[in-house]
């Protein structure tokens, strides 16, 4: 099983995502900004990581319902 996984995509909003298993942390790399959101479950994670647009699958999936910090600029 592994512990952390990382996707890198082909979309003008979102450029990569780390899912740290363990914890249930999620990072999400924008062009501008890196936020780190917390206790989001594995399969939220996964239908997150395999929508067809991670854009649309984030404001549905994860905004609004996580705790979340930005990490950096």
């Amino acid at each position: 099983m592994y512990k952390t996984q990382t996707n890198f995509y082909d979309s003008t909003t979102v450029k990569a995502s780390t899912y740290e298993v363990e914890s249930k942390t999620l990072y999400v790399v924008f062009g501008h900004a890196t936020y780190r959101y917390t206790l989001v479950p594995s399969d939220v994670y996964q239908e997150f990581a395999n929508a067809t647009s991670q854009g649309i699958a984030l404001n549905e999936l994860i905004k609004g319902k996580y705790d979340y910090v930005k990490i950096d600029q």
